[in-house]
C-alpha cells in the first residue's frame, strides 16, 4: 500500500465533528481514506465481517463503543486491524493502558503530525504482514505443486539427508530395479553404490554438503547397484537444497541421455540470451542476481550492481541513425561492456537502452571508480552505426547487494533510484550516483554501512583518537581512552556504532583487533620516548565471546613490546550481563596476564552491583546519564555520589565521564572519584600529548 492508496478507516468517537476533523486532516495531508463511523459493537462486528479494513482510530473516552470492547471484538473475530487510541491525557499512563488493551499506539489529541507518522508506520506494517501471509500461502501452494511434479517426474530424483534417502520418486525406484519407492526410502544412499566406489562417493557427497551450493548443480558419475545386484552406470546432478524444511542434497538422474542432453543445454543457453547482443537477457539476469544475493548470505561478501542507461537514447541515437543503426550501436555497447568485465562479473541487457553489470565483490569506492572509468571509456569511444559516427554518454546508478538485500528486484529498484539521482545531478548526462538508503530503510542501511566499514578497513580510511583520563587522586597515571573514527569524505564517523547496530560479529572482531594492534603500536612509540602512557581499549560483545582473543593479545603485546599492565580493557555492563560466562572468562584471563578490566556504563539497568558478584573488574566507568542529571539538568548529585562511594567500598576505582563543567569537580573530588574524563579535561585528539600534571 503506497501513500496514495485509499485507507479503509474505522472511527470510534462520540463527537461526530471530531471524527470528521480526523477525516479532513488525513485528506489534507494527502492520505485519501474511506472512513466509517462505528456507533456500536454489533455494527463493528458486521463491518468487520463484511469488509476488509486497514485501520481503526478510537477516542479512549468513547462511551457508545468503549475501545476495550472494540479491541476484544477484533481479537475474537481474528481480524488484522491495527487500532490507534486518541487521548486527552498527558504523560505515559494512557500509553501504557492503551498498549495493555492491545492498541498499537496511543497519540495525544491534536498531535496531528505524530498521528500521521504513526498511521504511516502501521499501514506499512500491515502491508508487510499481508504480503507475508500471501507469500506464505503461495509458498505452501508451490510446495504442493512441487511434490506433485516430483512424484510424476520421469527423471529419477532423491533427497539425501545425513546419508539417508528421505525421499525417492517412483522413477528412481524403477531405475534401480525396485517395484516401489518405499523399498528405497530411508535406506542409506551409499548402499546403492557399488563397493569399489563407495569411499569416493562418501567424499563427494560430503564435499557437496560443505559447499552448500544451491545455485549450480555438480555432476556425479558413479556405478549404482540395482535391486538384483546388477551394476548400473549413472550420470547424476547433485544440488544443495531444502526438502521438508530440512537442508539436504538433491540427486537427479535425467531421463534423457546422449545428444538430447546436449541439445537441451543449447536450447537453455539460447533462451537465456538476448538475441541482438548475445548478453544474458533480463529474465535470466534476475535469476542470477537472486542467486548472488543468496550466496552473499554464506560468504558475507558485499557485491554491487550497475544500472547503465544511454543518455537521451531516442534523441541522440534513434533519431540520428534509425532503428537499424540503434541496434548496431547496442551490439557495440555490449562488446565494450564485455571487454570491461572482471572475474565474477555478469553483464546483461536489461532494456532497449539499458544494461546491467553485476559485480561479485566490491566496495562503494571501488564501484564508483569502476563506474566513472566506464563512463569515460564510453564517452571517449566513437561508434559507427548506419554509416554515421556517434559519441554517446551513459548515466550509471549503483546499488550494493548482500544478504540483507532481499531480492533481485529490490536491488534493481535501488539502482534505478540511484540512476534517477545521477540524471538529476547532471542535466547533460554522464552522471553517477550510489544508492544511499534513508532512515526508513534499515536493511538497505545495514548493507551500505557494512560495506563502508569493510572498505575503511581495507583502504586504511580509519584513524584513532586519544582522550585523556585524568586521575583526581594525583597518581600521575597517563591514561588515554582509544576511540576509532572512520574518515568518510569530510566526516569522521564511529564505525563501532554501525557494527553494534548491524550485529555483525565477525566484522566487529576484526575491527577490535585492528584498533588494539594499532593502538598498542602507537603506545610503544610513546613509551620509547619516555612517556609512561597506558591505554583504555573498548571490547565489543563479539570480541568478548571470541575465545581466541586472550591468546592473540599475548602475542600482540609481545610483538609490540608493550607490557600488558599498561592496557585496560573496557566492556559495557550491558554486554557483560548478556554474556556473563564469556565475560567472566575473559576478565579472568586478561587479569591473569596483568591487564585491568573496566566496566563502562555502570549503573544502567536493574541491580548494577549484581555484576560484581559474577565478574571481577578493577575500574567502573559510571553511565553518562548520572553526570547529565547533575551537570545539565541541575538535579541532586546524591545518586552519583552514593554510587561512587559504594564502588569504593567494593574496592573498585571509578571513572566519571562526560565532565564538561568545572562546577562538577568539587563534588567529584569530595566523593572520592578516582578519574574524570570529558571535554573539560580534553576532547579526543590525534596525538597522546596531554599534560597530566595537576599544576
Amino acid at each position: 500500500m503506497s501513500s496514495n492508496d485509499t485507507i479503509r478507516l474505522l472511527l470510534i468517537h462520540d463527537t461526530p465533528s471530531e471524527a470528521q476533523r480526523l477525516v479532513s486532516m488525513l485528506h489534507n495531508a494527502g492520505r485519501p481514506n474511506r472512513a466509517q463511523h462505528v456507533p456500536s459493537e454489533p455494527a463493528l462486528t458486521k463491518l468487520l465481517q463484511d469488509n476488509t479494513w486497514d485501520l481503526l482510530i478510537a477516542a479512549e473516552t468513547s462511551k457508545q463503543l468503549p475501545p476495550a470492547v472494540a479491541l476484544r471484538t477484533i481479537s475474537k473475530l481474528q481480524k488484522d486491524v491495527p487500532v490507534l487510541l486518541l487521548t486527552e491525557r498527558s504523560g505515559a499512563q494512557p500509553v501504557v493502558e492503551g498498549l495493555k488493551l492491545g492498541a498499537r499506539d496511543v497519540v495525544t489529541v491534536d498531535e496531528d503530525q505524530h498521528l500521521l507518522l504513526v498511521i504511516q508506520r502501521e499501514i506499512t506494517a500491515l502491508r508487510n504482514r499481508r504480503q507475508a501471509r500471501m507469500h506464505d500461502r503461495r509458498y505452501h501452494a508451490s510446495l504442493a505443486r512441487s511434490q506433485e511434479l516430483l512424484d510424476s517426474s520421469k527423471d529419477a530424483i532423491a533427497y539425501i539427508s545425513d546419508g539417508l534417502i528421505v525421499y525417492a520418486n517412483q522413477s528412481l525406484a524403477e531405475r534401480l530395479g525396485h517395484k516401489d519407492k518405499d523399498d528405497v526410502e530411508y535406506q542409506p544412499l551409499i548402499d546403492m553404490v557399488t563397493e569399489g566406489e563407495q569411499e569416493d562417493a562418501r567424499a563427494f557427497l560430503r564435499q557437496c554438503a560443505i559447499d552448500n551450493n544451491d545455485v549450480e548443480a555438480q555432476e556425479w558419475k558413479f556405478t549404482a547397484r540395482s535391486a538384483s545386484g546388477r551394476p548400473v552406470p549413472v550420470r547424476a546432478e547433485v544440488l544443495s537444497t531444502v526438502y521438508d524444511e530440512e537442508r539436504c542434497l538433491q540427486v537427479r538422474i535425467a531421463a534423457s541421455s546422449g545428444n538430447t542432453e546436449e541439445l537441451e543445454a543449447q536450447l537453455s543457453d539460447i533462451k537465456s540470451r538476448d538475441p541482438l547482443t548475445g548478453l544474458y537477457n533480463r529474465q535470466h539476469f534476475l535469476r542470477m542476481l537472486d542467486a548472488a544475493i543468496k550466496a552473499a548470505a554464506s560468504t558475507q561478501r558485499t557485491g554491487g550492481l550497475m544500472y547503465i542507461e544511454v543518455d537521451r537514447f531516442e534523441e541522440t541515437v534513434q533519431k540520428v541513425v534509425g532503428v537499424a543503426g540503434a541496434d548496431a550501436l547496442q551490439k557495440k555497447m555490449a562488446e565494450l561492456l564485455q571487454s570491461s568485465v572482471r572475474r565474477g562479473d555478469v553483464v546483461a541487457r536489461y532494456g532497449e537502452e539499458s544494461f546491467c553489470l553485476m559485480m561479485a565483490e566490491t566496495t562503494p569506492d571501488s564501484a564508483e571508480h569502476r563506474a566513472r572509468e566506464l563512463m569515460r571509456k564510453i564517452a571517449d569511444t566513437i561508434f559507427d552505426a548506419a554509416g554515421k559516427t556517434l559519441q554517446i554518454t551513459v548515466s550509471i546508478g549503483v546499488s550494493l547487494l548482500s544478504e540483507a538485500s532481499g531480492n533481485a528486484q529490490k536491488v534493481i529498484d535501488q539502482a534505478l533510484q540511484a540512476h534517477d539521482q545521477a540524471r538529476q545531478d547532471s542535466d547533460q548526462g554522464n552522471g553517477f550516483a550510489l544508492f544511499e538508503p534513508g532512515a526508513d530503510q534499515e536493511g538497505d542501511a545495514d548493507t551500505y554501512h557494512r560495506a563502508r566499514v569493510v572498505q575503511a578497513l581495507e583502504a586504511g580510511n580509519l584513524k584513532l583518537l586519544y582522550q585523556p583520563v585524568l586521575s583526581l587522586q594525583g597518581t600521575g597515571e597517563q591514561m588515554y581512552e582509544v576511540l576509532v573514527r572512520m574518515v568518510d569524505g569530510k566526516e569522521e564517523l564511529s564505525p563501532l556504532s554501525f557494527l553494534e547496530g548491524l550485529g555483525d560479529d565477525s566484522l566487529a572482531v576484526k575491527m577490535d583487533r585492528w584498533v588494539i594492534l594499532t593502538a598498542i603500536k602507537a603506545a610503544a612509540v610513546q613509551r620509547a620516548k619516555g612517556k609512561d602512557v597506558s591505554l583504555l581499549l573498548h571490547i565489543s560483545a563479539a570480541s568478548l565471546k571470541d575465545t581466541g582473543l586472550p591468546a592473540w593479545l599475548k602475542v600482540a603485546f609481545k610483538a609490540a613490546k608493550v607490557a600488558p599492565k599498561s592496557v585496560s580493557f573496557q566492556v559495557s555492563q550491558g554486554d557483560i550481563n548478556s554474556n556473563l560466562h564469556a565475560a567472566r572468562d575473559f576478565c579472568l584471563q586478561v587479569r591473569e596476564f596483568g591487564s585491568r578490566v573496566v566496566v563502562s556504563r555502570f549503573g544502567a539497568g536493574l541491580n548494577p552491583f549484581k555484576t560484581l558478584e559474577h565478574v571481577t573488574f578493577d575500574i567502573a566507568k559510571v553511565d553518562p546519564s548520572f553526570v547529565r542529571e547533575v551537570q545539565d539538568e541541575g538535579e541532586s548529585s546524591d545518586t552519583l555520589v552514593n554510587m561512587v562511594q559504594q564502588l569504593a567500598e567494593a574496592d573498585t576505582r571509578v571513572i566519571v565521564p562526560h565532565v564538561e563543567q568545572a562546577s562538577m569537580l568539587p563534588t567529584l573530588w569530595q566523593s572520592g572519584t578516582d578519574y574524570i574524563q570529558g571535554y573539560y579535561v580534553q576532547a579526543p585528539a590525534e596525538h597522546m600529548d596531554f599534560d597530566f600534571s595537576l599544576d
